[in-house]
This record gives structure tokens, sequence and C-alpha cells, in this order.
């Protein structure tokens, strides 16, 4: 497997009269596609990674058709999972279950985030990994950005403008604008467990459980996925916006366990927890200023849809070209972006606001979804043809 082709460890101090056009905070997906397409657009870009890469990444590693389009490439073959997702399995509390077909690319996000880090930096972008955003201060042209990479002295770099794109556990540049997103009441993330072992399951198939017990974010899961060695392993996980998610996996984790006749053990634990409030009444923040923020950081953010790596590449090339279109017209980048991403800001809100922590009860939320069901899966059908035909700004992401 390639890998990314990062700076040497020990860097040269960087001239502050000579800034980036554009850095970028984050070597996940919207990190990389901003500094991609910006790079593309002739703007001199700096990305960062605070992690070594390539990077685990707790992450549903699951999208749709589309996603070729946002990223403007055809996926490898090797960046994908052995085993491609081609059906879904409902579950809900009482045992029923409902069956579908659905396609979705599966991948490992390790695998996946490399390979666009190396697209990032073959389009020009600079990009250095073990290297943490500090602070940034605001000049009258742009910001001086202090950085940290592992074993040097903290840098100070410029820029004309900034992208957030530090997913959803630190956030450190909306912590600083905007500490209101944050507090006591910031709580919630997700669990995974990799089993290797045998199970009466189908290894192309989703299976997600809607149960209140497991997740109150969205569904509890299970689909198999392709680790470092080359092996499948039960991908076996859950999600949580209140409470204790380690006590939730274990409940789930016992009962699919018996239900499925899972056996094998426990390989690998991804954890990660969530530093907004994921209550929040509107959790969607483009940015300020020449601050622009995508992906999680963005508050992209769906439980209804249950992915967002669509939304977090969608936003990065969108935060992207509003800036080319800004320098190109003279205009504000954030109003350029705010246009370019309309469409996905309205149908996120909107998602947000009816996520299933309003249902009190898994009989009522077993009712709801039943009662949308064939509706949902007519709405799925129609947005996949239209998609074909729209432009970027204006995609209906999946499921609608």
């Amino acid at each position: 497997m390639a890998t990314v082709r990062n700076k040497p460890s020990i860097m040269r101090r960087m001239d502050t009269t000579e800034p980036y056009d554009l850095f970028v905070a984050g070597g996940g997906m919207g990190g990389s596609a901003a500094a991609r397409f910006a790079a593309r657009g002739g703007l001199k870009t700096l990305f960062i990674e605070r992690c070594k890469t390539p990077r685990t990444k707790p992450c549903s590693g699951i999208q749709f058709a589309y996603f070729e389009r946002i990223l403007g490439e055809k996926i490898p073959r090797e960046r994908l999972c052995n085993h491609q997702v081609t059906r879904t399995a409902m579950y809900f509390h009482d045992g029923s279950s409902f069956s579908a077909p659905f396609k979705a690319f599966n991948y490992m996000r390790k695998t996946f985030d490399n390979w666009l880090n190396i697209l990032a930096q073959d389009a020009g972008a600079e990009f250095r990994d073990e290297c943490a955003y500090l602070d940034h201060d605001e000049e009258p042209d742009g910001f001086v950005v202090t950085i940290q990479s592992r074993d040097e002295e903290p840098e100070r770099i410029r820029a004309r403008y900034i992208i957030d794109a530090t997913g959803l556990s630190s956030l450190p540049i909306r912590r600083k604008l905007r500490p209101q997103d944050f507090g006591e009441n910031a709580s919630g993330g997700g669990m995974n467990y990799y089993v290797d072992g045998d199970a009466k399951l189908d290894p192309n198939t989703l299976y997600q459980f809607w149960n209140l017990e497991f997740s109150d974010a969205m569904f509890a899961w299970i689909y198999t996925k392709t680790l470092d060695d080359g092996k499948d392993y039960w991908c076996i996980g859950t999600g949580c916006v209140e409470g204790d998610i380690k006590e939730r996996q274990r409940l789930f984790y016992d009962h699919v366990r018996q239900k499925f006749d899972i056996r094998g053990s426990i390989v690998e634990t991804e954890e990660f927890l969530t530093a907004i409030d994921m209550k929040s009444a509107d959790r969607v923040w483009l940015g300020e200023g020449r601050v622009l923020m995508v992906g999680d950081a963005a508050g992209l953010l769906d439980g209804v849809r249950g992915v967002g790596q669509d939304a977090a590449a969608l936003s990065g090339r969108f935060a992207a070209e509003a800036i080319i279109r800004s320098e190109e017209k003279g205009t504000n980048a954030l109003h350029e972006y705010a246009d370019l991403a309309n469409t996905i800001v309205t149908q996120t809100r909107k998602n947000q606001s009816r996520e299933i922590d309003q249902f009190a009860t898994n009989e009522e939320l077993k009712k709801y979804l039943k009662r949308n069901m064939l509706s949902t899966g007519i709405k799925m059908q129609y947005q996949s043809f239209m998609n074909r035909f729209r432009p970027l700004e204006k995609l209906r992401l999946l499921p609608p």
C-alpha cells in the first residue's frame, strides 16, 4: 500500500513574510478534499494532521455511488474492503426485521484517508503529519497560525485563509471562535469492536439495529471490515448522545452475540468521544470572516442518515472553491461558501430536528420508521437518479 509522502521530520523554519493562501487543520476527509481542490485551483496550501499517518479513524466507512463525483476520482479497488455492501437489514426492539437492496462503498478510513492525503499532495498541497494546530491571531490581511510538529518548537506561519477540518473530537478552532458550543452538555461518542470469528450473518449486508437501549443517536450496526492484515472482521458498534457508551456497547454486543451465534474474539476496539454539544438546537456553523468550517467541525452531523463523510468531503471541496471564487470575483469567501453549501446545510438542519432522541420509547421509534419506510425507499430511488444530473451544489445526500 502506498504511503503518504511526508516532509522530513526536521523541518525548516518558515519565513512568516511569505504566507500561504490557505491553512487547513485536519488531514481527514474534509481537510484532504479542501487541500486538494484549493491546490488544484492555484492556492498555496498547507494542511496538517496531528496524528501520524496513515492513522486509524473510527468511522462507518460507507458511502454511496455519488461519492466518486464529490471526490472527482474513481475509487481504486485496493482502497476498499474485501466485501462491499449490497443489502441492508433493519432490526427493531421486538425482534421484527426488514431487508432491502442497499449498494454502498465499504472502506477503512485509515486506508481511504491515506489515499486522499496523497491526492492532495499530488495536486500541489504541502502536508505535515504529527503536526498540531495550537492557536491563531488575526491580522488585516489574514492570520498568523501557530503550529507544532512532534519534537519541534512551536512555529508561526502566515495564511490568508483558514479551514477547520479537525473533526468531532477536538475542534480547537471552533472552540476558540465559538466557545458557547462547548461545555458540560457536550457528550456522546461511538465504539466499535472488531471480532475475528464465525457468525450467522451475511458479509455483504449492513445490519442496522434501531433500539434506544443500544443507541439514542441513530442505529447500532454490524458489517464486515478489512483490517491491515487483509483479513475480514465483524465490525460491531454503536453510538450515543447521552449516557455511557461502553455500557451501551456491552449491552448491544451481548444481544447480537446470542442472536447471531457470534463466536470469536474481539481483536481490536475503537472509541471516540464528541466535543460539541450534540443536543444543541443549531449545531451547523460555517465559520466567520476568513475562517471556514467543514465537515463535523461545521456541525454537519446527521444522525438520521447515519453517514457523514459525503458532507465532509463535499463541504471541504465547497470551502476551497468558495475561496477561489472570492479571489477571482473580489467577493466574500464565507458568502460564496454559504451559497455553495446551502442544500446540504438545509438538509442537515432539517434532519437534526428529527433525530431519534425525540422518541421516548422503542415502540414510538418503530412506528415512525415503519410509517416512513416505503416513502424513504421511493425517495432513495428518485434522489439517486436525479443526483446523476444535478450540479454538486444541488446534490441530495442519501438516505434523503
